[in-house]
């Protein structure tokens, strides 16, 4: 059989030694992932050229520095219960499938695999399986208020941030986030999904690294999915009012595309009460992004 290269960029001899050592985990995770046998090839073969030959394994901090130059995710606590998450063989490195499928939920992750994947992400960094209480909100409000420039009532914002949040993504009124608050949270606005930080990279950096190893078009899976949803609810709207649905019957549905999903992080004003009083996020690039 002919030799095809894979990665131009390597050496035809460690190209063909590789493509044969990874073939059978190749078709393997081609089944399990996002991506196509070639395209998990090709991240093998990255994973096994940023460990230096499978020298130097990928550690906490080499994922860290990854996730900084590669894709611009700089919320390091967030990473580090990824890398938690993911690094299922040995708590000590990442293993070059675990690269693969990391990279398969932050790159090309539907929008449901998604509201779970950053949900456990947030539970780990609070050390709470099930639940967000309104302290852990708090707590990660404050967090982030270190990281911003100072404020001369920041406890009073942050105070009135947790306020809004419990408003918006306590479902059921129990002051605590569960699962189920969380995802229908999502589904009414996409913004919510990195409430509490960011978890996945921006459209830009996912579409720029990408192509890497790969030549097809990037899509916005958060992005398709969220329209499909907003879709699917003004569809059943019109349904249950069984009226011809008009644009002034849509001004007061939540949208899921209201926002860029390309980080899909939350941005609200310093006035939270107004905020909450108008039911909605505020995406004025003037007012103050908390992460």
């Amino acid at each position: 059989m002919p030799y095809s290269p894979i990665n131009k960029c390597l050496p035809a001899t460690l190209d063909i030694r590789l493509q044969h050592r990874y073939s059978d985990v190749g078709t393997e995770l081609s089944r399990t992932t996002h991506f196509n046998k070639i395209e998990v090839l090709r991240l093998l073969q990255m994973h096994y050229v940023l460990t230096k030959d499978n020298t130097i394994p990928m550690n906490k901090l080499n994922f860290i520095q990854f996730m900084d130059v590669f894709l611009g995710v700089r919320n390091e606590d967030a990473i580090d219960k990824i890398y938690l998450l993911c690094s299922e063989t040995n708590k000590e490195y990442l293993t070059g499938p675990e690269f693969v499928k990391v990279l398969s939920m932050l790159l090309k992750g539907t929008l449901p695999d998604l509201i779970n994947f950053c949900f456990e992400v947030y539970t780990e960094m609070i050390r709470s399986p099930k639940y967000i209480k309104k302290e852990d909100v708090l707590l990660m409000a404050k967090r982030n208020s270190m990281k911003m420039c100072k404020l001369v009532n920041m406890e009073e914002y942050d105070q009135s941030f947790v306020d809004f949040v419990m408003t918006e993504v306590d479902k059921d009124r129990d002051n605590r986030i569960s699962l189920e608050d969380y995802r229908k949270a999502v589904h009414e606005n996409v913004a919510w999904l990195q409430f509490l930080g960011q978890i996945l990279p921006d459209c830009s950096k996912k579409e720029t690294f990408m192509q890497l190893f790969t030549d097809q078009p990037y899509v916005n899976n958060i992005e398709t999915t969220a329209a499909a949803m907003t879709r699917n609810n003004r569809e059943s709207i019109a349904k249950m009012t069984m009226l011809k649905p008009t644009i002034s019957q849509f001004e007061n549905i939540p949208s899921s595309t209201s926002f860029s999903s390309n980080s899909t992080s939350l941005v609200v004003n310093h006035d939270m009460t107004l905020a909450a009083k108008n039911n909605q996020l505020i995406s004025d690039e003037n007012y103050l992004t908390l992460f």
